[in-house]
């Protein structure tokens, strides 16, 4: 079965990230991270492309509300 992803948001580092990752996936949302960093081997690159956080379409709205929402500042 195929899934269609959107972006939900983009990070200028990978920590960000994954934290935003781990809070979506304790609330029953998938997400996976893309980031063009040479497998963590140049984060530095992340302030030129950034890290991008995707989720299910079907997730989206709920996901973009829960970041949204979120008071915790590694997700802005």
């Amino acid at each position: 079965m195929a899934y269609s992803m959107k972006l939900l948001k983009s990070f200028n580092n990978r920590t960000d990230a994954e934290v935003a990752k781990s809070f979506l996936e304790s609330n029953g949302i998938k997400s996976f991270i893309i980031a063009d960093d040479i497998g963590k081997m140049y984060p530095a690159a992340s302030i030129y492309w950034g890290v991008k956080l995707f989720v299910n379409d079907k997730d989206f709205e709920l996901a973009d509300n829960l970041i949204e929402e979120s008071s915790n500042d590694s997700f802005n």
